[in-house]
């Protein structure tokens, strides 16, 4: 039987303290791993912190705003004080604002690119900055289906997560002279908080039949005709940061039922 076993090793996931993140670190936490739960959202983030506690991993909370390149420096200090290093990087904060073009604000703009991409941007820097000296480590960072699909309302969100892709490939060639493995996971239609507050706008939000009419529409979609659950992206992030993707690098992964296709 093949099993991931990471214990011995620690993670930082960003955007954690809820949604995909969450999952993502509990995933890590279950594989045995020690867990950073870095996310604006302090106190959630100390909630999660100890979820993973409690399944025998360590874990601590950062507040961290992901616009602001030198809370990453902070955030990898602390890591490597308290935990004794760092093994994976997975950037995964992010928001998304689905509206036309013609209606977004140009502070609108500036918060998904400075979140979704720059956010992006910084994590990888500063991850890479203390990798590259010890020739190890693996990034993971969260990109979309959007990038590929190129839905209406989606123009600015789907613009930033393209940038994440191609960001994840040409840092990838960068540092694979340094041993290090980095990776995108294009999450398909996941019903986080995220979705809820689209649905929200969509439908008002106590209409719960209206929103699950909406949610169903973009299902239908889907080939294998199911939506995809917070814990699919988590196993392929944890997949991507074993040894049995040492030879995987600067690729896209969606996972989305063939969404894509």
């Amino acid at each position: 039987m093949i099993e991931i076993n990471m214990s011995g090793k620690v993670a930082i996931v960003t955007g954690s303290a809820s949604g995909l993140g969450k999952a993502i670190a509990l995933r890590f936490a279950q594989a045995g791993a020690d867990v950073v739960v870095a996310d604006i959202n302090i106190e959630k983030a100390k909630q999660t912190a100890e979820e993973i506690k409690n399944l025998g991993c360590n874990s601590i909370a950062f507040q961290i705003d992901t616009r602001d390149s030198e809370s990453f420096s902070k955030l990898i200090e602390t890591t490597t004080s308290e935990l004794g290093k760092l093994d994976f990087m997975i950037n995964n904060a992010g928001i998304g604002i689905m509206k036309p073009i013609h209606e977004f604000s140009t502070n609108e703009i500036d918060l998904v690119v400075d979140i979704d991409l720059k956010g992006t941007i910084h994590g990888c820097k500063a991850a890479l900055a203390y990798m590259i000296p010890r020739k190890s480590g693996k990034i993971v960072n969260l990109s979309s289906i959007a990038a590929k699909m190129a839905t209406p309302a989606s123009s600015i969100y789907a613009s930033a997560k393209a940038g994440v892709m191609a960001l994840t490939a040409a840092l990838a060639r960068e540092a694979a002279d340094s041993n290090i493995n980095i990776n995108a996971i294009l999450p398909g239609v996941v019903r986080t908080e995220m979705w809820e507050k689209q649905l929200n706008e969509m439908a008002g939000e106590n209409n719960e039949e209206e929103k699950a009419k909406i949610f169903a529409s973009f299902t239908d979609m889907i080939p294998l005709k199911r939506p995809q659950e917070p814990e699919d992206i988590a196993n392929m992030a944890v997949f991507l940061c074993s040894d049995l993707a040492n030879n995987i690098t600067a690729q896209s992964f969606a996972v989305d039922g063939g969404a894509t296709i």
